[in-house]
């Protein structure tokens, strides 16, 4: 099955007519758009086309009718308000035949009725129009559906949740064992039918005790694992209103009470750190800060005073110069015409530029000048600027907590809130004690099955051989549970066989995907209830639970992979939110060797965040169609653009 064309006319966001053509053979296509852009919308636009009321998005919704159900995707612009969606395929069995399944509706009362049209090959088909549901059961089962159009992120759970009938349902159907359930349970009504007319026989009177405390068993094990999905269910709800009461007490202020004390005493540690600040302030200002008002001016003297201190300097040197020259000139007979004019040139440019003296400082004043404007000034104007900005902070943080302290708590609400919360508090103790008394009862009803099964099949092998041929009832009856326990222990084998096969299968994707490092080594199946085990590389066995969101959705994935690989059918794959919980190794992993294999046709929703160029790069050799999904807020609606988000200028 490869889907080619998706039509949308005021489809949720989609406003107007908007089609997604897929014309290219690559196994991957990609959708990109940020969050509400439509990636979900696409997914159930899929599969509201294919599975209207038992399309699993609806069953998983808050409406609570289908009609309902449709109405929610009419865009509210649509003048007419008319909505519809055309899914096109094409299925290939020896020859490659194409449907085409439109649904359309209008709501414009409450009353919202849906008409279906089914083409096949370009031609309308009566029959199929009539007759879709079984149909589209046959090439994909609606139970099924989920397996193979998932979001990344819900479906991690399963892989931790050995309670999932779901999934254990779907490795069945998958593994083509409910077949022989079907059958089974034709052949016990087979013999309940004949034995009405044999009651007088003890031994199949016997045979037919047996078999009922048998089927008794299984339906009281049936009953409680329903139990325990409701339980489940009660459980997860129940923790959902205490998450709601928790936030409802912190809008209150109740946080700002419980923290009163504590917001107390930081607001004390902040202002003593405020005074602190303004004693080191007043000090600087008392100080040193005055001057930095004549900075200028203090640049201008420390100039002028080292102007002067360099002429003394000069001076000295002059007068020391005259001095040793009036001796040289004393002792020299030789021509000192020359060297004469040298120094009265050097006397003259020494004596002659230099202009009065103003602060003839000394040496340690003019050292203390020059730290003064160029160390100290500096060093205060940064130090107060630091403290002015640190003491806004300060002021701000106090303010904040002040806020919390002057708050119009409503003492009395608050003690109605958290006197809800003990309560919900308790209901969840008791619902996880009560689920965990029904895991209790699983456990024992699990084994009174094996127990009864076991009496049943010795019983029927005795009852066989003593069986009289001769008696048509009889031989019907014989003949029928040797068919049963044919079946039986077929059943029993294929499941441990395929059981075997699917988990080393597993087993192989999930190394496929797993960074090497990861501490699971071999996932194992249970042939007879189907629950997994994550065996480590010494042996022992990993809690599902102690998995991280990542890891989960990983394993999960590998179970789909390997499902899809064991069932040998060929149909597309649409992934929601397909990375979100993966660190950079694991997507990378899933980028390279998941997506380009998981089917012939894979089409991954996605933000730009989980596939970025990074990761876009890696798969687009194996990228066939892309798509943009672009948002306009000014209409409300999207509208699709051939290329991805990062991909279009290629």
């Amino acid at each position: 099955m490869i889907i080619r064309r998706l039509i949308l006319h005021n489809f949720g966001v989609y406003a107007g007519d908007n089609q997604f053509i897929f014309e290219k053979n690559k196994p991957i296509v990609l959708i990109g758009g940020m969050n509400g852009r439509g990636k979900t919308t696409f997914l159930e636009a899929v599969l509201v086309a294919l599975y209207g009321a038992n399309s699993f998005a609806f069953i998983e919704s808050k409406y609570k009718s289908y009609p309902q159900y449709l109405r929610s995707f009419v865009n509210k612009s649509a003048a007419d308000q008319k909505c519809s969606v055309e899914l096109e395929f094409e299925v290939f069995d020896g020859t490659t035949e194409q449907y085409l399944v439109k649904r359309e509706w209008r709501s414009i009362t409450k009353k919202t009725e849906e008409t279906i049209s089914v083409y096949k090959d370009g031609s309308f088909n009566e029959f199929l129009t009539n007759n879709w549901p079984l149909f589209i059961e046959n090439i994909l089962p609606s139970a099924l559906s989920s397996f193979f159009f998932f979001d990344g992120e819900k479906i991690a759970e399963m892989a931790v949740d050995n309670t999932n009938n779901q999934l254990k349902n779907a490795i069945r159907a998958m593994l083509g064992i409910t077949v022989l359930d079907i059958l089974g349970n034709d052949v016990v009504r087979n013999i309940k039918r004949i034995s009405k007319d044999n009651c007088g026989s003890e031994t199949s009177e016997g045979v037919q005790q047996l078999r009922e405390e048998k089927e008794k068993a299984i339906v009281e094990l049936s009953k409680i694992e329903k139990q325990i999905v409701q339980a489940t269910t009660l459980l997860n709800e129940d923790n959902e209103k205490l998450e709601e009461l928790h936030h409802a007490y912190a809008v209150k202020g109740g946080n700002a009470v419980e923290e009163k004390q504590n917001i107390i005493q930081k607001r004390a540690s902040l202002k003593a750190q405020l005074d602190s600040n303004e004693e080191e302030l007043y000090g600087i200002s008392a100080d040193i800060l005055p001057l930095t008002l004549v900075s200028d001016l203090l640049g201008n003297i420390k100039l002028q005073a080292t102007d002067e201190h360099n002429d003394s300097i000069m001076r000295q040197a002059v007068g020391q110069l005259e001095q040793l020259y009036s001796e040289f000139e004393e002792s020299y007979s030789g021509n000192l015409k020359s060297g004469k004019a040298f120094f009265e040139y050097v006397k003259s440019r020494s004596l002659g530029s230099s202009d009065e003296h103003v602060y003839e400082l000394s040496d340690q004043a003019l050292f203390q000048v020059n730290e003064l404007v160029e160390t100290k000034l500096l060093e205060a104007r940064t130090r107060t600027k630091g403290i002015l900005t640190e003491n806004r902070k300060l002021e701000k943080q106090i303010g904040e907590l002040e806020s919390y302290l002057t708050l119009d708590i409503n003492e009395k609400e608050l003690q109605t809130i958290l006197s809800k919360i003990k309560k919900a508090e308790q209901k969840v103790i008791n619902d996880k004690v009560n689920l965990s008394e029904l895991e209790q009862m699983r456990l024992a009803a699990n084994s009174r099955v094996i127990s009864t099964t076991s009496e049943f099949n010795k019983y029927v092998e005795g009852y066989l051989v003593n069986a009289e041929t001769v008696d048509s009832t009889d031989r019907a009856i014989k003949y029928s549970n040797m068919a049963l326990q044919i079946i039986e222990r077929y059943q029993v084998e294929l499941q441990k066989r395929k059981a075997r096969i699917l988990s080393e299968t597993i087993t192989r994707c999930y190394k496929k995907l797993a960074n090497k490092k990861n501490l699971i080594n071999t996932i194992e199946m249970d042939p007879e209830t189907l629950d997994m085990k994550y065996i480590s590389e010494d042996d022992k066995e990993v809690a599902g639970d102690s998995l991280s969101a990542g890891e989960q959705q990983l394993m999960v994935i590998s179970i789909l992979w390997a499902l899809a690989i064991c069932s040998k059918k060929k149909l597309p794959v649409i992934i929601d939110t397909p990375l979100s919980r993966l660190d950079s190794l694991h997507r990378t992993a899933l980028i390279k060797t998941y997506f380009p294999k998981a089917s012939e046709q894979t089409i991954i929703l996605s933000t730009d965040s989980e596939i970025d160029s990074k990761y876009y790069k890696m798969m687009q050799h194996d990228v066939g169609d892309e798509f943009t999904l672009n948002y306009d807020e000014r209409t409300k609606s999207t509208s699709i653009e051939r290329g991805y988000l990062i991909g279009k200028d290629k």
